[in-house]
This record gives structure tokens, sequence and C-alpha cells, in this order.
């Protein structure tokens, strides 16, 4: 009797060709079945089935977005509030981060992306669009591609949706009417038309990640059942016949979806009937583990992974200390994999501002924060003091620690000694003085020595900014009654709007901004406006008709001569300042005025502040945000009336003013 075995041959893996189509004017993406002309929706499909792939890949594109863009350098207001306008909307749908990540997940998947881009009719470009990857053929004039989301159908011109799209040029031959891409692929030696991902060497595993999960779910669907040995005994049937015998068994009884099928065999009584031999177990649990962890490896290898854990992976390699291992693999990830990929990304939207006029490189992504190490509870407590470790765990100091915070509080700045003493009464206030050598003071007075010293720091300053009286031409004055800074603000803006000179007026900043827009595209749509101001759009149109009541717009609506020259030049900007003045009705000194009002009504005589200068004060900490206007001196008690007023006998005066030329 002789016995001949028959080779299983599945088939393996090989790199897609891309050809000339018969169909049309493109090349086919693949040119074997199933995916002819779709090998797109094969990557599609192994980022779907494997999870590891899938985790690493979301994973990726998550480093490679990172915190978003972020806008650099020195910019005009005009060239901002554009940019500004752009990273909240480059097309109607979505923000330019949102963006960015559908283009990083195409260029992971299949290696490229591509970016539609929509023209205005002023030769520049106003939207663009994301468009799928796999669905954008390239043509076979290499300034053509084409576009329609089924590439199966026997004649996809016929598709509605089907367009073709010109490559880019990146210059003024740009048109309104047609429509662009922008396409990427990653270089790869003699690729082809097409790009491959980077992952392309180990598809393999990818698609036996994904079988080994199916063939885990189908062989506890068929109870788990062992392999089997098929023997037929009733004679070596012909080659033709044994072929046959071989396609009905692999399509009933192998692949993942068959694991654990079992086999039905029909004969008749007289004949011999297969014999179905079980394969015993013999350490395939092991080898199942075994393959596994290959294949994670060649994918983890494949994808340049540094370390699972950045990745949410488990992995039982690795430092003692996780922190530790994880930090540096971030740090090597980011410089190796994720900052050439950010490159990319960042050179793309730059070249698309500077196409629309913006210099340089203004906007970058900014990267994702380093993992922080953090140190362990014994080297923080190693670390300590002893009265240190005694606070810690509620013990009270040592006579000696008590004596440095009493020390420490003579130290400390007045801003924050008045805050600290606010919260202790006058008994605490006179032991804590008492431990330095039995001074006592109520809080008012220490108030009062800390307040000396902030006006000082507040004096100084003043002292060396502001603008020289003789440098100004004064056109009017008024009082008002400000009280903060709050106040300050809305009164200059009630000025500014209501206030009248030989060009109509003065406009606000925010009249001058939509101004500098209208100067620079005078058909520039309320909508565009509105966005790149981050404004309502029916303020905007109030905006616009003041600006045509003021002159600086005519009856178009178009910026007149006086608004493009006269009102916008810096030397003829009329603006407010503040001056420290006695008020008119202030009742006659009982004794004198505070040291602050005294030197400040000297400086006044010399001195003028804007707003913003004002504005920039800092305490003793280097901090600003403090309120000037605040220090009108303390509470005043009148004498004459007897009521006490948050502010002393002076005042603040507003004057409308214009540099003298």
């Amino acid at each position: 009797m002789s016995i001949k075995l028959l080779p299983l041959d599945f088939g393996g893996y090989e790199l897609p060709q891309f050809k000339e189509s018969k169909k049309g004017d493109w090349y086919e993406y693949g040119t074997e079945r199933p995916y002819k002309n779709n090998y797109p929706d094969y990557l599609t499909k192994l980022y779907n089935e494997s999870s590891k792939h899938n985790q690493i890949i979301n994973s990726k594109v998550k480093f490679i977005v990172g915190q978003g863009f972020s806008i650099e350098g020195n910019l005009s207001f005009k060239e901002r509030a554009y940019i500004e306008g752009f990273l909240r909307m480059p097309n109607e749908d979505e923000n330019l981060d949102d963006l960015l990540a559908k283009l990083a997940k195409d260029k992971k998947v299949y290696g490229g992306f591509s970016l539609q881009v929509r023209m205005s009719k002023n030769g520049k470009i106003a939207a663009v669009n994301h468009i799928d990857f796999c669905d954008i053929r390239c043509g076979v004039d290499n300034n053509l591609y084409y576009y329609t989301d089924d590439w199966t159908t026997r004649t996809p011109e016929n598709n509605e949706d089907f367009k073709i799209l010109m490559q880019f040029p990146y210059d003024d031959t740009a048109k309104s009417d047609v429509d662009y891409l922008i396409y990427y692929k990653e270089y790869r030696p003699d690729v082809g038309v097409y790009p491959l991902p980077d992952y392309v060497s180990a598809i393999p595993y990818l698609e036996s990640d994904a079988q080994i999960a199916n063939f885990t779910l189908q062989n506890i669907k068929n109870n788990l059942s062992a392999g089997y040995v098929i023997s037929f005994n009733n004679g070596q049937p012909t080659e033709e016949e044994m072929h046959e015998i071989e396609r009905r068994f692999k399509n009933y009884a192998t692949g993942s979806d068959n694991a654990g099928k079992p086999l039905l065999s029909f004969t008749d009584q007289a004949s011999d009937h297969p014999q179905i031999m079980p394969i015993p177990v013999n350490g395939q649990d092991e080898r199942f583990i075994n393959l596994n962890n290959q294949i994670r490896e060649e994918i983890f290898t494949a994808h340049g992974i540094t370390s699972p854990k950045l990745f949410g992976i488990k992995d039982n390699s690795g430092l003692g200390n996780n922190a530790d291992e994880i930090a540096v693999a971030s740090q090597l990830y980011q410089n190796l994999q994720i900052d050439p990929e950010q490159k990319i990304f960042n050179e793309l939207i730059n070249s698309i501002l500077n196409f629309n006029g913006v210099v340089g490189s203004p906007v970058h992504i900014v990267k994702i924060e380093p993992v922080q190490r953090y140190f362990s509870e014994a080297a923080i407590l190693g670390a300590m003091t002893q009265d240190e470790l005694r606070e810690k765990i509620g013990l009270p100091q040592s006579d000696v620690e008590a004596n440095k915070v009493a020390e420490a509080i003579g130290l400390l700045s007045p801003l924050v000694a008045t805050k600290v003493l606010d919260n202790m009464s006058i008994e605490e206030i006179r032991q804590l003085i008492g431990l330095k050598g039995g001074i006592t003071k109520t809080t008012e007075s220490l108030k009062k020595e800390f307040e000396g010293v902030q006006d000082e720091i507040l004096f100084s300053q003043l002292e060396a900014t502001g603008i020289e009286v003789e440098e100004l031409e004064t056109i009017e004055t008024f009082i008002k009654p400000i009280k903060n800074l709050e106040d300050a603000k809305q009164f200059e803006n009630q000025l500014l709007n209501d206030f009248k000179f030989q060009i109509n007026r003065v406009l606000t900043d925010v009249e001058k901004n939509v101004l500098d827009l209208l100067i620079d595209n005078p058909d520039l749509p309320i909508t565009e406006i509105a966005d790149a101001l981050q404004l309502p759009q029916d303020q905007v149109n109030d905006i616009i008709a003041e600006l045509q009541n003021s002159g600086a717009l005519n009856k178009d609506f178009k910026p007149t001569k006086d608004g493009k020259e006269s009102i916008q030049k810096p030397e003829d900007e009329t603006f407010i300042v503040y001056k420290y003045i006695e008020r008119a009705d202030a009742p006659p000194l009982k004794t004198q005025s505070r040291p602050f009002c005294i030197k400040m009504l000297a400086l006044s005589r010399t001195k003028r502040y804007t707003l913003k200068q004002l504005e920039l004060l800092t305490n003793d900490f280097g901090q600003t945000g403090i309120d000037i206007f605040t220090k009108r001196g303390g509470w005043y008690n009148n004498p004459r009336t007897g009521q006490t007023t948050p502010y002393c006998r002076h005042i603040w005066e507003m004057q409308i003013v214009k540099l003298k030329k």
C-alpha cells in the first residue's frame, strides 16, 4: 500500500503591486484580489482587527497631536488675528487640532495623507479639508488625482462623488474654481506610485495576531475541540480527485473561522470509512504563548516601540523603577519617532500660512509634557528637618523653631506679611513680636508700616515710567469717579466713543482692529472678521456702522483715505492719560496728606500715565495686577460731614491728549 502526503499551501504575504488601470487614467492601488485597487481597505482591516496594532497607532496619533498648535514669534495684530482664526476654523467643520489628528492617523495607517485645498477669489487659501487617503488614486498625469469613496465598481468615474483634483501648485497660478489636493507619501526606496506604511514588514504578524484572536474565539464556540488527523482508507484516488478532496477539506475544516470544528463523515457500511485520530496536546498551549510573544515583539519592532508601557501595554521587562523607565523611554521616543512626524505637519501648516502672506514659521505643535520623576516617600522624609518631621506628624515645633518663625515674619514681603497679620489676633501678634524682644504693636500700626513700604515700591516705579508733560498736547480733561481699574477701563471706552475731534472722533482699539482687517482686505466677510477677532457678528456689524459714521469707511463700507492714513498714523494718535490731583471739593486738611499723596502730587507736575503703564505696576514680588486706583489714600473721614469714604482728598484725573509734533 502506498501513502501520498499532500502539502496544504495557504499562500503567504506579498507586497502590493501598483499598475496603470485599464479602466481609467489612474494607477490601481494594488492589483491582487480580494483587495484589487483597494489595498488601503486591507490596511484598515489590519488596524481594526489587531488589538496591539490598533493601540499603537492610536497612541502614536496622540503623541503627534500633542497639546495642539501654538502661535509663536513677533507677529502683527493682523497676522496673529488671522492665524488664530485659522487655528480655530481651517474649514467649516473642525478646528486645526482635529484636522491634525485625522491627517496623523492616515499617515500612520496608510503611510500618507491628503488635504483638499479650496481657494478664494482673492488668490488666498480659503479652507483646507481632510480627504480620506484611501479614496484617492494617483493619475497617470503626475499633476492629477482622482477621488471617489467606492473604487470597487466597474466604472468608478460614473459614481456621483467622482471628481478630478489637481496638485496644489503653491504659486499664483492657483484658481478659485479648481479643486486642489496636497498629497503626501512617506519615502521608501522603489516604493512606486503609492506609499507603504512604516510597519509594512510586520504585516504578516498583524494578520497572525488577528487570526489568533479569531482562532481562540472559534475554538471556544466549537467546544474547545482538539486537532485531528484524517486518514482515508478506501484506496488512493486520482490526482484530480485528491485535489477536489483537498479543496473541500480546506473550505470546511481549515482557517481560524473553523477552529475546533468537528468533521462529519458519510460512508456506506460496505466501504472503509476515514479514520479520525485526535492529536495529543503535547505542549500546544506553550507553543501558543511563545507564538503570541513572538508576534508582539515583531509588531513592536516594526513600530519602533522603545517601551510598551508608553502605549498602555503591559511588559514583563524593564527597570525596577517604572517612572524612571517611562521618563527615559518617553524622551527617547519623542526624539526618534515623534519629532520627525511633528516637523512634517509643522512645515505643512506653515507653508499654507506662508502662501496666505504670513512670513516665517509662526505655528508649531506643542509636545506632550514629559513624564515627571517622583520622589519616594523615604527620599522626601530623608530631606526633612526634625521640626518639619514633628510638624508632619502633628507635634509642636521646638522653641528654637518658633523663634525662626518670628524672624521670618519680619523678613516677609509687606504684601504677604499683611495677609499673615490679617489672620492673627492682637495677642498672637504681641506674642510673636515678644519672641523678638518684647516689642508690642497693634495690627493697624503694623499694617501701616507694611503699607508704607508698598507705597515706596509703587512710587519708585511711577517715578521711572510715564510720559513727560512737555511731550503732550492736552485736548480736554475729565473728572470721573474712578475707584478701581475696571472703572477706569469703562470710562476710557466711553470717552473714546463719545469724544469728537477734527477727524470726526477717536477710534477704540476694537474699531481699529476691524479697520486694519478691512484695509488689508476690503471684501472680507463679516463672518471672517468676527472669527478673527473672536467677536459676535452683531457687534462687528455695529462697529462697521460706527466706522462709517466716523468717516473711516465710505458709503460702500470701504476704508476712506482718512481711514487708511490719518486715523492710523501713530504720531497723530489721540489717547488718554491720567494725572494725580487734589479733588476740587476736598475739605481743608486737619494735619497733612499721606506721604504717598504728597509725592504723587509733586510727580504729577511733570508726569502723565497711560492705563497700560499703570496696569504694568508690580508689587515687591514682581507680580503685575496692582490696582493703583485703589491708592487714592486710605479711608477718609470728612471732618465737616462725618462721613467715611474709601478714598482720600485726591483722585486720578483723565486727560485726552496727543503727542506734540
